[in-house]
């Protein structure tokens, strides 16, 4: 999570796009104040649809600008989304970038590096 928006990833692949305005607890039916969401209120802002396999790890950039989503069970299994305007980023990775299977992922603290952990 970053300080205005929640991803939530699902073992379909779907990956969810909250905005924070609403705690992480109270979005799961909990609550911080007191008062829980209704089913009207848990309507995501984005719903990424680009995983076919479980979505594994989510990973904002520092700046909040970015979202890594990856997958472990399928090969190239990599997206980025840019959140502002919630669109997955088409030219990259490519088809000829190797990155396998990939395990992890993580950004540098003033979001100029993005590292990937693969088993190439």
């Amino acid at each position: 999570a970053t300080s205005n928006f929640l991803a939530v990833g699902s073992e379909s692949g779907v990956v969810n796009l909250y905005t924070e305005k609403y705690s992480k607890t109270s979005l799961y039916g909990g609550s911080d104040s007191g008062v829980g969401l209704n089913a009207t209120e848990r309507n995501p802002l984005k719903s990424i649809m680009n995983l076919t396999t479980s979505a594994d790890s989510l990973k904002f950039s520092a700046d909040g600008q970015i979202l890594a989503l990856s997958t472990r069970r399928e090969t190239n299994g990599l997206k980025l989304l840019h959140v502002p305007t919630q669109t997955v980023f088409s030219n990259w990775p490519t088809s000829k970038t190797p990155l396998k299977y990939v395990w992890s992922t993580d950004f540098s603290p003033g979001s100029k590096y993005f590292a990937v952990g693969n088993d190439h």
